[in-house]
């Protein structure tokens, strides 16, 4: 499958210092899933002590992220 990185994901990422590898990791293996607003999913993963959060929209070709964070664990 695709994965399509937007600008603004990419930025975020550099923001957190994530990789585009860690982000395949949180989408290929998530420790949770979901739907986030507007019709977007989210996965996540914890990774260290943070959990990291990718947004993404899904097709069946094609994943698009939106955004990718790191979270403090709950």
């Amino acid at each position: 499958m695709r994965i399509i990185f937007l600008p603004h994901a990419l930025d975020r990422m550099r923001q957190f210092g994530i990789s585009e590898d860690e982000v395949r990791a949180v989408l290929d293996e998530p420790s949770e899933e979901g739907e986030a607003n507007m019709v977007r999913s989210f996965s996540q993963k914890l990774v260290g002590n943070r959990l990291m959060r990718v947004v993404y929209n899904k097709s069946a070709d094609e994943v698009v992220v939106i955004t990718a964070m790191l979270r403090r664990r709950r």
